[in-house]
């Protein structure tokens, strides 16, 4: 067994995890497949005498999760302030109310 690890920088969400899995586990040779959302890398344990690298990467590929390329963000909308409620800060009062204290008991000391 070989392994390899590619780096997904567009593999962002459970549902992109869930897809490469999928693409990968029924490729013959490929043992296991651990993807992170988290990193946003996929590693492959595979057998070379039955699936190459390269048909790894494709796969991956494929699936739509380019290897090494990171995410066009151009089209995002530029963020403006306004009025709105959205966007308007409030004023936020952080005490604890007495009867919460009351039943929380001594663990609140530490």
């Amino acid at each position: 067994m070989e392994r390899i690890t590619f780096s997904t920088p567009t593999l962002f969400a459970d549902h992109h995890i869930l897809a490469v899995r999928k693409k990968l586990l029924e490729m013959n040779g490929v043992d296991s497949v651990i993807a992170s959302s988290m990193y946003r890398d996929v590693t492959i344990d595979f057998d070379p005498a039955n699936v190459s690298a390269e048909e790894l990467q494709e796969a991956v590929e494929s699936a739509g999760y380019p290897i090494g390329v990171e995410p066009d963000l151009s089209g995002l909308v530029a963020s403006h302030e306004d009025s709105s409620s959205w966007n308007t800060k409030i004023h936020r009062i952080t005490t604890t109310d007495e009867a919460d204290l009351e039943m929380s008991g001594d663990f609140r000391k530490y």
